[in-house]
């Protein structure tokens, strides 16, 4: 291969100018300090020895390698290209058992854009400033004793694509400026304390792809804020303290896991559901639903998991899902017989109290298909017949 002659002297100028970059590329003097604010309210042990940061020769108080994904320590940097100057970036701290407090101090990182403090034991509120840190992409405080509201001055991290706020003690009304978060893909609030009626302006959050605000003590209806979600894969509203009855979701094609239970509220039918042809998982469990299996589930022909126990839904079962993995139906009023593709199926399925005629199956159910108190008529409170010529094995002495 031909190389054009280069001076020898200009390589090793070059090869020089590399290694000053890289060698020589410290932190930011000011964000060092405030790291040094920011350690202190979280409880961290980061080393401030001399000439040490996490930019340049950090030690293991700052990153060490990543042994499992709940349990990781990393402060990590921009790439220091700009007067040889370095950023931080990042700021992930998970199950490093912190027991602090949430640090005003982050808005001194003007290049910040992820903050994970996972699983911890850090307490107090969200402090307002973190709304001006407009380079933020990510914020996780999953698994905190965090209290306190949603401040609305978070609305204004207009990059942020993921919050995840879940497993904390949370209260208070969602702010209606959270429906002003222009690049949002994942909202988590599950598991808190947030009360009052979901802010219609949520329907504002078109980028949105995961959404879960179970396990909380919401107020009124399901408000009918989805259908301009389009891009939304991931619904999970279970026990929220919202009531039915489902709003119409029927155009969100790119729908994968709709999760909804324990609505309060009156009888209602089955929600439509005809075009959510990409639909995995399909729980609809204690939702007050009344009347027959539609028949346009056999065509979601994605679906592995179907759930809709603990419902007023009845009739015979006039259709077939032989490529559902799991089918939960427990606690309805069916009748009729229990379908041959379900008697012969290996599928995990559970028919338990129901009001089926005939169950179809003789002796024994095996482990996977669950019938027990599944056909009206029947005294179930006896000895289960099928056990009775069963012999208990002689105890070792």
């Amino acid at each position: 291969m031909f190389l054009p002659r280069t001076p020898v002297f200009a390589w090793i100028f070059v090869a020089c100018c590399l290694a000053t970059s890289t060698r020589g590329a410290t932190l930011a003097r000011d964000e060092v300090e405030a790291l040094k604010s920011i350690g202190s309210k979280l409880g961290t042990n980061w080393n401030f020895g001399s000439g040490i940061d996490p930019c340049s020769n950090g030690d293991e108080s700052w990153r060490e390698p990543t042994r499992w994904e709940y349990i990781v320590k990393n402060v990590s940097c921009d790439d220091c290209s700009i007067n040889n100057t370095c950023h931080i970036v990042g700021i992930v701290l998970k199950g490093q058992n912190l027991s602090g407090s949430l640090p005003p101090e982050l808005v001194s990182l003007p290049y910040l854009q992820e903050i994970d403090l996972t699983r911890n034991y850090l307490s107090g509120t969200i402090p307002r400033q973190w709304g001006s840190m407009l380079q933020l992409v990510k914020i996780s405080l999953l698994g905190n004793r965090l209290t306190g509201s949603i401040p609305q001055e978070l609305a204004n991290l207009s990059n942020l694509t993921s919050l995840v706020l879940e497993h904390n003690h949370f209260s208070g009304n969602l702010p209606a400026e959270l429906g002003n978060l222009p690049r949002i893909e994942r909202l988590f609030l599950n598991s808190n304390n947030f009360t009052g009626e979901l802010p219609q302006t949520l329907a504002r959050l078109t980028t949105l792809k995961e959404f879960r605000i179970g396990d909380n003590n919401f107020t009124g209806k399901i408000p009918s804020i989805f259908q301009n979600w389009k891009n939304i894969e991931q619904i999970h509203i279970v026990a929220s303290g919202l009531s039915g009855p489902i709003p119409d979701i029927d155009s969100l094609g790119s729908l994968k896991e709709l999760i909804i239970s324990y609505l309060n509220g009156s009888e209602a039918t089955f929600p439509r559901l005809s075009n959510l042809s990409n639909l995995e998982i399909l729980v609809l469990r204690s939702c007050n639903l009344i009347g027959e299996l539609p028949k346009f589930l056999e065509s979601f022909t994605n679906l592995q998991t179907l759930d809709l126990s603990f419902n007023k839904l009845g009739g015979e079962i006039q259709i077939s899902l032989p490529k559902v993995k799991d089918m939960f139906l427990t606690e309805n009023m069916f009748t009729g017989t229990v379908p041959l593709w379900i008697q012969n199926t290996n599928r995990r399925i559970d028919l338990s109290y129901n009001n089926f005629t005939n169950t179809g199956v003789e002796g024994c159910n095996r482990n996977d298909l669950n019938l027990f108190a599944s056909t009206s008529g029947i005294n179930n409170s006896g000895a289960i017949s099928c056990l009775g010529s069963l012999i208990c094995p002689v105890e070792r002495k």
